[in-house]
């Protein structure tokens, strides 16, 4: 009797376990592929029902680009589409079109995870991408000497158009910022090809294109470790904010982020270079946001403390709500005290206190908090030459809202390529959360910033004064195609 209770034990049990070896309930980033390796429906339907549910407990208004009924039909979609099993990689794509329903920047997943969490010795063939009149061309490539403008026709017989589709569906937009979105997607093109191609350091990949003599010719390109190639591109950022003045007394502006390691030392070189426009009398500021992904507010507004000629009081709409993950809720131990301390010392007084009783609120609780306040700096200075702003598909977030302020105030001429929003505000204050089964890495915004003059929403993106995108020609040449129109002789 106890022999047939095995047998009927194990043909019981078969069907599972060649299941559990068909499908994964849980992917690994350190041994599994995410190309091909293959998750389980019941786990990715989890996983959707749980970045659903974390969703609305705390992002501040999930509907207010999209409507509640695209919302919710973008998450039926995504569970329809776990019906069956699939790759981890089409998984990815599942998730991103689910956020993506939302035109939200801030709520989304960065598919690079992929490659620079897995296997250090993993393959890879570093590659950037620049579409020009609807052709693809070569901007940089790791380790291969290949003419940078060459047309590129395909990799691996994967075609450059089918990558560039893929890189869209990896991208995200806030509103309908679709220009900005694929310029990020070209740049994801070399991302998307190692994300769908897993390669041994011995292969070669197979690159079809067209040189600059005009010859279609084919490249074997070789892979680099992916530990190698993150470490030699950790030594080659320059400081977040310089600034040069020319022989025109031109000065030349370059902040490549508001997220500084110390507030205190940002405002130190923005000091150190408005002092100089002062004592040099320069005329004309040309400040360059371009591939600035955003940060803290207070560096933005400290900035435009400089440039707000009519001394106007900078009006912003908060939306917040209360969660686990809102900014409050993530205080260090010490800074919740204070924050505490400070509140109660003025309550009910001032903006601190409506901070605070937000902060006292339930969760899932929402509130619009005005702030209303005219930025100072320490020089005491405004500059009241004539101002430029350079801006491209890479300039979100905190970056948005400067170009927002800027076109506002009629502070000047915008110059470059769309950026990542539009005049009525971004989301933002992302909190980190990772899904229980895929394990992705994402980011949920918990804040909306509007800018209060800002009765409606507008999703159409900021649009420069001069549209400035770069010709094949100032690709060969290395030329910043912003600076070539201007006639500025400074390196990007």
């Amino acid at each position: 009797m106890q022999k047939y209770s095995i047998i009927f034990l194990f043909v019981t049990l078969f069907p599972l376990i060649g299941s559990a070896q068909g499908c994964l309930s849980y992917f690994d980033y350190s041994k599994d592929d995410v190309s091909s390796a293959i998750l389980c429906p019941e786990a990715m339907k989890a996983d959707i029902e749980q970045l659903h549910e974390h969703i609305l407990e705390t992002h501040p208004n999930p509907t207010l680009y999209c409507g509640v009924e695209a919302f919710v039909n973008g998450y039926k979609q995504a569970l329809a589409a776990c019906s069956t099993e699939k790759t981890m990689m089409q998984f990815i794509q599942i998730v991103n079109a689910y956020l993506s329903v939302m035109k939200d920047s801030h709520t989304n997943l960065n598919a690079r995870d992929f490659l620079y969490l897995g296997p250090k010795d993993r393959a890879v063939l570093p590659f950037f991408t620049v579409k020009i009149d609807n052709k693809f061309y070569l901007e940089g490539i790791y380790k291969n000497e290949l003419p940078i403008g060459s047309e590129l026709l395909s990799i691996d017989h994967i075609s450059m158009d089918s990558l560039f589709e893929l890189s869209k569906r990896l991208s995200f937009s806030e509103g309908n910022a679709l220009q900005a979105r694929d310029e990020i997607a070209q740049r994801m093109m070399g991302a998307s090809y190692n994300l769908i191609h897993r390669a041994a350091l011995t292969d070669k990949a197979l690159i079809k294109l067209v040189n600059l003599n005009g010859d279609t010719v084919e490249f074997q390109a070789k892979y680099v470790k992916s530990k190698s190639y993150l470490r030699d591109r950790s030594g080659e950022k320059e400081r977040p904010i310089r600034y040069v003045i020319d022989q025109q007394n031109r000065c030349i502006l370059t902040i490549e982020s508001f997220d500084p390691y110390s507030l205190k030392k940002f405002k130190k070189h923005i000091d150190a270079c408005f002092k100089e426009i002062q004592e040099k009398h320069v005329q004309e500021l040309y400040i360059d946001l371009r591939d600035n992904l955003g940060g803290m507010l207070r560096a933005q507004e400290y900035v435009l403390s400089y440039l707000n000629t009519k001394e106007e009081a900078i009006q912003m709409n908060y939306l917040y709500k209360r969660s686990r993950y809102d900014r409050f809720a993530l205080l260090p131990f010490y800074q919740e005290w204070q924050f505490e301390q400070r509140a109660e010392r003025v309550y009910p007084n001032g903006l601190i206190s409506q901070e605070y009783d937000f902060y006292k609120s339930p969760l899932g609780t929402t509130r619009t908090i005005l702030y209303d306040y005219i930025p100072q700096n320490k020089l005491n200075f405004i500059y009241t030459g004539k101002c430029y702003l350079l801006t491209n598909g890479f300039s979100m977030s905190a970056s948005v809202l400067f170009a927002g302020w800027f076109k506002y105030m009629n502070r000047g001429k915008i110059i470059g390529t769309p950026c990542m929003g539009s005049v009525c505000g971004t989301f933002g204050n992302s909190a980190p959360y990772s899904l229980n089964h895929s394990h992705i890495h994402l980011s949920v915004s918990t804040l909306k910033f509007t800018p209060k003059n800002k009765s409606k929403i507008e999703l159409n993106p900021i649009q420069p004064d001069q549209e400035i995108w770069i010709s094949r020609q100032q690709l060969i040449d290395h030329k910043d195609p912003v600076f070539d129109f201007l006639k500025i002789d400074v390196k990007k």
